[in-house]
C-alpha cells in the first residue's frame, strides 16, 4: 500500500526524497554493489568534500547513508509499516541543506506492507529486510572500495539509530513505550544473523553510557571509532568525536 501525504511529509525530515536529481552525486543505489562504479563516486564525492583519501569519503558517505536505516525504522515503529528498501526501489539524490552536502533517498515505489498479527516476528523479518539484506552489502563493499573500517561503517549507521529512538521517538508520549521496545530488540535482542555474517550483533558494542561534556555541559555518548569528519575540508569535528570527548 502507498503511504499517506502526510506520512510521506514526516520522512522528509529524515531525507526523503521525491524529485530525481541531475547530479554527478546522485546515484542508483544498486550501482553501489558494483565496486567499480562505486570507486569512481567515492573519488568525486573525495573531492567535493575535500576529503584527503578514499576512507575518509567512505566513511562520511556512509555516515549520510545512516539516514535510510533512520527513515525506515521510523516507519517500522510510528506506524507498523515496512518500507521496500530492495536495491533496485531506491537511488541517493544529491542534496544541499545548509550548505552541507546531504544526499535524499528516492524510491521508485513508496509502498509498504502493514504490520503481521505477530509483530514480534514482523520486527525480526523488517530488521533483517534492512540490515542483512540491504546496510550489509552496502557497508562491505564500501569498506573494501575505500579501506574503510567496518567497525567505523557501522557506528556511524549506529549513532543515528540512538539518536532516532533516544531523542525523536522518546519524546512522542504515545509511542514511546513501543519505541523503547523496539529500541532495545533491535540493539540488544536482535541476533547478529539478522545483520549480516555475524555472531554478534553489531550495534550493540558502540551503545554504552554517557558522560558530561565539560566544555558544553551536555551529556554525551562519546564514539568509539572517529568517523574522520575533521580530516575534510570543512574540518569540524563531531560533539561526540573521541578525540574531544577524551579531553573533556
Amino acid at each position: 500500500m502507498d503511504l499517506l501525504d502526510i506520512e510521506t511529509k514526516e520522512l522528509q525530515q529524515f531525507r526523503l526524497g521525491e524529485v530525481k536529481v541531475d547530479s554527478e552525486f546522485s546515484m542508483e543505489v544498486v550501482d553501489l554493489l558494483n565496486e567499480a562504479a562505486l570507486d569512481t563516486y567515492l573519488n568525486k564525492v573525495k573531492a567535493h568534500l575535500g576529503a584527503p583519501n578514499l576512507k575518509v569519503a567512505g566513511s562520511l558517505f556512509i555516515k549520510r547513508y545512516a539516514f535510510l536505516p533512520v527513515l525506515y525504522l521510523y516507519a517500522m515503529t510510528a506506524w507498523d509499516k515496512k518500507l521496500d528498501v530492495s536495491f533496485a526501489n531506491l537511488s541517493v539524490e544529491s542534496a544541499e541543506r545548509d550548505g552541507l552536502w546531504l544526499p535524499e533517498f528516492r524510491f521508485e515505489k513508496l509502498q509498504a506492507e502493514n504490520a503481521e498479527a505477530d509483530r514480534d516476528q514482523w520486527r525480526q523479518v523488517c530488521i533483517e529486510s534492512l540490515f542483512k539484506n540491504h546496510i550489509f552489502p552496502v557497508l562491505e563493499a564500501t569498506s573494501r572500495v575505500s579501506k574503510a573500517s567496518k567497525l567505523i561503517l557501522w557506528e556511524n549507521i549506529a549513532i543515528y539509530i540512538f539518536w532516532l529512538y533516544e531523542t525523536v521517538l522518546s519524546k512522542e508520549s504515545l509511542l514511546a513505550q513501543k519505541a523503547k521496545e523496539d529500541f532495545e530488540y533491535i540493539v540488544y535482542g536482535a541476533e547478529g544473523a539478522l545483520f549480516g555474517g555475524y555472531h554478534e550483533n553489531p550495534l550493540k558494542r558502540y551503545h554504552h553510557n554517557k558522560i558530561l561534556n565539560k566544555d558544553t555541559g551536555k551529556e554525551v555518548r562519546p564514539r568509539k571509532t572517529c568517523c574522520f569528519s575533521y580530516m575534510t575540508a570543512a574540518g569540524k569535528q563531531c560533539g561526540t568525536c573521541p578525540i574531544v570527548c577524551g579531553k573533556a
